[in-house]
């Protein structure tokens, strides 16, 4: 058995050296050798190292935009063209590349030999743009593409706002919560950027109510840098609004018309049948002399009164809350507030605290308080009746003025 294991040992030992013989026989005497490699006819694997120190850039170009990389127009009217050349500076020591990449509007690259500026050389980029939108601010912009290293794409940009031929700042009259003896003032400016110019300006509201009420005076200027983005108009109206007492409570939106004519030399039709306006909406709320601070407990219902809904109180309460009594007008310094009445009494009481005195309004701090008695009770403000209610009056000596709280609970017995 042994003599088998030796003898298939020097049979695989003689295959092997067999193999090896065979395979040398073939290949092993040739010498290994790597051919020349040639790269452009010039470049071979003795020198390649030399090459790539040779084109190595190690100076390198600079953008600089002397004018800054934004242009802001002022103001434009729809439908119009305008355009704005930025300068390009190479300030670097290598050469500078340009070429145009994704843009927004109509742009044009000023041009040298291949595009490429020397250190030192500057070059335009114009800008060209349609005004097609009637959006109050208008933006386009170009890419720059650079082989500066730090500036490998610049935005070019201009911007400005979108005007008509006539623009009142502010574009809405807004008055807020008036008390209805108090006077309302508001003022304005109208631009014009027609041309011809126009005349005969004229003031009015769309309500008639309003109109009786109201004192208005316009006085023309002219347009300045003082105007801001405005300056550009070619002429100005100062508006001057004064509003009477005598408005109705509740809210107030209605239209402010801002009429002229344009001179027209050619024109056979009367001054009335050229006037033209220019509207802009004019809101507000004509409140009574007491109001009060709403809050997400305290909203207010109709005919100018309030509902504070507690929710469900549990039996812990709480049992208090605060609240503010607005005091509005011009009678207000020698006007008293207090509780006339409560409802259902021994249930819901109300206390003033200290006034406190604002410049255009004296707050009356308010506590609710409910007491829980031996039964449950719940108002639930199904109905009118079916609210506790707080009734506050006013007096100046004059008149008399009203407040209703409805007072909104379902409390538990204690």
């Amino acid at each position: 058995m042994n003599r088998f294991w030796v003898l298939l040992a020097i049979v695989a030992v003689a295959g092997s050296a067999a193999g090896w013989g065979i395979n040398y026989a073939a290949y092993g005497h040739r010498d290994a050798r790597m051919g020349e490699m040639v790269y452009g006819g010039d470049i071979t694997g003795e020198n390649i190292d030399d090459y790539y120190t040779q084109v190595a850039q190690t100076k390198n170009p600079q953008v600089d935009l002397p004018n800054g990389s934004t242009y802001d127009f002022g103001t434009m009217a729809p439908g119009t063209k305008g355009e704005h050349t930025f300068v390009i500076k190479n300030t670097g020591e290598g050469d500078l590349k340009l070429r145009l990449g994704a843009t927004t509007c109509k742009c044009t690259l000023g041009t040298l030999d291949n595009d490429v500026l020397k250190p030192g050389e500057q070059t335009e980029v114009r800008l060209e743009w349609d005004v097609k939108t009637d959006a109050k601010t208008f933006g386009q912009s170009a890419q720059l593409l650079t082989n500066d290293p730090k500036h490998y794409a610049i935005d070019l940009k201009i911007q400005g706002r979108v005007v008509g031929d006539l623009e009142m700042v502010p574009d809405a009259l807004t008055f807020g919560d008036v008390s209805a003896d108090e006077t309302v003032t508001l003022t304005a400016k109208v631009y014009s950027y027609m041309d011809p110019p126009i005349k005969d300006p004229t003031f009015k509201f769309s309500s008639d109510a309003l109109n009786e009420l109201s004192e208005i005076t316009i006085e023309p200027f002219e347009p300045s840098e003082a105007d801001g983005a405005s300056s550009s108009a070619l002429q100005g109206f100062d508006i001057s609004i004064k509003i009477n007492p005598g408005m109705k409570q509740g809210p107030v939106s209605q239209n402010a018309m801002f009429g002229f004519i344009q001179e027209q030399s050619d024109s056979d039709a009367t001054d009335e049948d050229e006037r033209k306006f220019l509207v802009t909406p004019i809101t507000g709320k004509i409140v009574g002399s007491l109001s009060m601070i709403p809050n997400p407990k305290l909203t207010g219902s109709e005919g100018g009164n309030y509902i504070y809904d507690f929710g469900e109180v549990p039996p812990e309460g709480p049992f208090t809350a605060k609240t503010f009594v607005v005091l509005k007008g011009q009678d207000r310094d020698n006007t008293t507030l207090s509780i006339e009445s409560v409802e259902p009494e021994g249930i819901v009481e109300a206390t003033f605290g200290e006034k406190l005195v604002r410049s255009s309004m004296t707050l009356y701090p308010l506590e609710i308080k409910l007491i829980p008695g031996p039964k449950a009770i719940q108002r639930l403000g199904r109905n009118q009746d079916d609210y506790g209610k707080i009734r506050i009056v006013s007096d100046n000596g004059k008149s008399t003025g009203k407040l209703v709280v409805g007072v909104k609970f379902s409390m538990e017995p204690k």
